[in-house]
């Protein structure tokens, strides 16, 4: 299968040949678009606008840097032209109704779509929010209402809540007291509904939301999760810091080493420290800690969740460089910690590849795309009767509702059509079967509900996926250029390639026409050992030392060579290439090389001879011959498509610069008034 790696390339090798065929400009023409035409041929029109597209589209292939912006421009415009003339005549030839084709086309359409569906319409929403909200650091608290699996009713919980917010609202109680008291979060008690900081992606989105929106010193209104009941209280907001860096001396705490002892020691580290001491020097000989002690307590970077709690808290409280903090107390013993680093924050783009593996573990990303497919039922139309739904489900009695459901469906009910999606409808015995390959709790009903509104939502998001090329001019761009690659490919095979390689008279013809244009320069000739065993190759340089000709060491280990354990190639070196190869340019005829390392191979060269310059033969110059006649056939191939398409370019119109304000990339135009579209 082509790749669109492959596809690309074979696009930008194809437009590098060939230019001209330019010829004088009449009046200035304006397209469709209101830029000026640069290029007409055959019922299309190339206007400006569309060719900076272009241009910027393939920015990443344009490497010559040695040319002027006006060349580069100018060069790209001869190239992509060439290039729309050949897809031309690939769609005229019936290249694009080949079987091939349309199934590797509609192969990488489904590769292609279904993620970058999913990227431009769900995660990124989800990365953006992500990463403005991992700007700010946010210290919550927390009271926590249980629900019960069964409660068909939330409202009294919302009223507790509720009630406990207007009181803590009204001075009755504080927080920390209403905590400790009141939340079902059975770490309450201990921590007083502290849960420490958190910042974008480290808690459930109605939580992390109601945290970023509620001011500091406020309580918010009831949010409900997946856990309970909560009411939300940020304590301190500031500047996040996704890493520090730090190091640190230990003392550890044993039945013979108690607390007391340990900070003791600790607080007098400190005050040595305070004193202008080398925390490093401090640390490699009072830690305790084998694994970094002896780097002077270097621990490196660190993120949130790398160190334990109470740690990690100190450690991200330190505000300067060089800052120390007060005793430390963990598991482990008591720790002085010295903040080495502040990295910066990333730029949106360089957290985007951690963000993304994020927001791909997150349920917040499932409640996104659930939200885009109701978009597009809201765009193109669609209906959904619960109330039919609730029916359904209610026929049956809840103890024993999954086991109907397993073996009856719907039943009655399974040719009503409870939803639409477009021009697209559902009926009940569709989702009956997803339904029954679930498993659910003691009370499924409301599950059951969620889950036929998400079958619905997920048709949606499929039908979107299936028409993102009507919908999402970017994504039709890149699909059609992937096209164009593949069709560019197969007529280039056929018209370029193929025939230039087995023309034998024309490349004889081609060769006797360039005497001495093909030459060997000076060579080393040698003789490469190759094993996979290092001792089997050091037993041949015995030999060969002891004045053993390579064949006859080679001969005397004929059982080897029957068993592929060893070869003897001949290799020609003419300049340095970087590889173990390279051993040969220090020998002398004769000579013979250490054993080295070439790949999972070991190899032993003996120099037999240098190579004089000399001309190539024709099978020898083949391989160039091939390329540089491919050229010259598909120099004359563009031609003879520019007269046939007749094909007028005008140079004089394209800037150095682009002159036309671009569109957002995914309404970026390509051909004006392409017939094949």
């Amino acid at each position: 299968m082509t790749t669109p790696r492959l596809a690309l390339l074979t696009f930008v090798a194809a437009a590098l040949a060939g230019c001209g065929g330019s010829r004088p400009a009449p009046a200035p023409v304006l397209g469709a678009d209101g830029t000026p035409v640069v290029a007409t041929w055959t019922a299309d029109t190339l206007t400006l606008a569309a060719f900076d597209a272009a241009y910027a589209a393939a920015d990443g292939a344009i490497v010559d840097s040695t040319e002027s912006p006006l060349d580069r421009r100018l060069d790209f415009l001869d190239r992509y032209v060439d290039f729309r003339l050949k897809v031309l005549a690939a769609r005229e030839a019936g290249y694009a109704d080949d079987s091939a084709y349309v199934a590797e086309v509609a192969e990488y359409r489904d590769q292609l779509a279904g993620p970058y569906f999913t990227d431009r319409r769900v995660l990124d929403a989800v990365v953006a929010d992500l990463y403005e909200k991992q700007a700010e650091q946010i210290r919550v608290s927390h009271i926590l209402f249980l629900l019960s699996p069964a409660a068909r009713d939330t409202a009294a919980v919302y009223a507790r809540a509720t009630a406990l917010r207007d009181s803590i609202e009204a001075g009755l109680i504080s927080f920390g007291d209403a905590a400790a008291r009141f939340s079902e979060d059975p770490s309450a008690v201990q921590n007083r509904g502290d849960i420490g900081f958190i910042t974008g992606g480290r808690t459930v989105l109605a939580f992390e939301d109601a945290a970023y929106e509620t001011p500091v010193g406020e309580v918010s209104e009831p949010v409900r999760t997946r856990f309970g009941v909560h009411l939300v209280h940020p304590t301190e907001r500031g500047p996040a810091r996704n890493e520090v860096g730090a190091r640190h001396i230990l003392i550890r705490t044993s039945d013979e080493v108690s607390v007391d002892s340990a900070r003791a020691v600790i607080g007098s580290l400190a005050a040595r420290v305070a004193a202008g001491e080398d925390f490093g020097d401090l640390a490699r000989e009072y830690s305790e800690d084998p694994g970094s002690g002896a780097r002077g307590g270097d621990l490196g970077t660190f993120g949130r969740g790398r160190m334990v709690p109470s740690f990690e808290e100190a450690a991200f409280a330190l505000q300067n460089v060089g800052d120390v903090s007060g005793p430390v107390e963990s598991q482990f013993g008591v720790h002085l910690i010295q903040l080495t680093s502040l990295p910066e924050r990333p730029t949106f783009e360089e957290a985007y590849p951690a963000n993304r593996d994020l927001a791909l573990r997150l349920p917040r990303t499932a409640v996104r795309r659930q939200a885009v497919g109701r978009e597009y039922i809201a765009d193109v139309g669609g209906s959904y009767d619960e109330d039919l739904v609730r029916q359904a489900i209610g026929q049956y009695p809840a103890d024993s509702l999954q086991q109907r459901m397993q073996r009856d469906g719907f039943g009655a009910y399974g040719d009503r059509t409870f939803a639409t999606v477009g021009d697209s409808s559902y009926v009940l015995s569709e989702v009956a079967p997803v339904l029954a390959r679930m498993r659910f709790g003691p009370h499924p009903d409301g599950e059951m509900i969620e889950t036929v509104r998400a079958f619905v939502d997920e048709k949606a998001v499929a039908q979107a996926v299936a028409r993102l090329e009507d919908r999402d001019p970017e994504f039709a761009r890149v699909f059609r250029s992937y096209a164009d690659g593949v069709l560019l490919f197969r007529v280039a095979e056929d018209s370029v390639w193929t025939p230039a390689k087995e023309d034998v008279a024309g490349l004889r013809a081609f060769f006797d026409a360039r005497p001495g244009q093909y030459r060997w320069p000076e060579r080393r000739r040698a003789l490469a050992f190759r094993a996979t065993s290092d001792s089997l190759l050091r037993a041949v340089a015995i030999d060969l030392d002891e004045g053993m000709a390579p064949l006859g060491a080679l001969r005397a280990r004929q059982d080897y060579v029957d068993r592929t354990e060893l070869r003897l190639d001949t290799v020609y070196v003419a300049d340095s290439t970087g590889s173990p190869v390279d051993a040969v340019l220090k020998l002398r005829v004769g000579d013979r090389s250490e054993v080295v390392l070439e790949r999972a191979r070991r190899v032993l060269y003996v120099l037999d001879g240098i190579e004089p310059p000399r001309d190539k033969t024709f099978e020898e110059a083949r391989a160039e011959l091939i390329t540089e006649y491919q050229d010259q056939v598909e120099s004359a191939w563009e031609a003879r498509l520019r007269a046939r398409y007749d094909a007028r370019l005008y140079p004089e119109r394209v800037p150095a610069e682009s002159s036309v304000t671009l569109p957002e990339p995914e309404g970026l135009p390509t051909v004006i008034s392409d017939g094949t579209r």
